[in-house]
């Protein structure tokens, strides 16, 4: 993942492609193994794109929310061992991205967040 400027929140277009490039590892039968990392520094994902999301109406937010849940049932339903390595922070979705898959690895830097607390306080996670 790297979306540097967005600390690779999941906005609608990073969560099509991440869909799409799962479509096209599941055929491949010589996949072996998938692994999510970040090439941003000190953040494996920040979660959901509040910024983009608080553009949305109630009804695209809904159907964003479902395609969040699609992307993490395909994940966890691939067909090869998945594995999340986390060094950096994962919040929100990103932690949600990292449960899953079946394994996950954490480096020594900032941790986890799964609480809504930057929703309910008006802070975004991606800045």
């Amino acid at each position: 993942m790297n979306r540097p400027s967005a600390r690779n929140a999941l906005g609608n277009v990073f969560v099509s492609e991440l869909l799409e490039t799962l479509a096209q590892l599941r055929e491949d039968r010589q996949v072996r193994v998938l692994l999510f990392r970040s090439g941003v520094k000190g953040v494996f994902c920040a979660g959901a794109d509040l910024k983009e999301r608080e553009q949305m109406s109630e009804a695209e937010v809904g159907v964003f929310v479902q395609r969040l849940r699609g992307l993490m049932n395909d994940i966890a339903a691939f067909p090869a061992p998945t594995i999340a390595a986390m060094d950096g922070f994962a919040l929100g979705g990103g932690l949600e991205l990292a449960l899953a898959c079946d394994l996950r690895v954490a480096g020594t830097g900032p941790g986890l967040g799964a609480g809504g607390g930057a929703r309910e306080s008006g802070v975004s996670e991606t800045g």
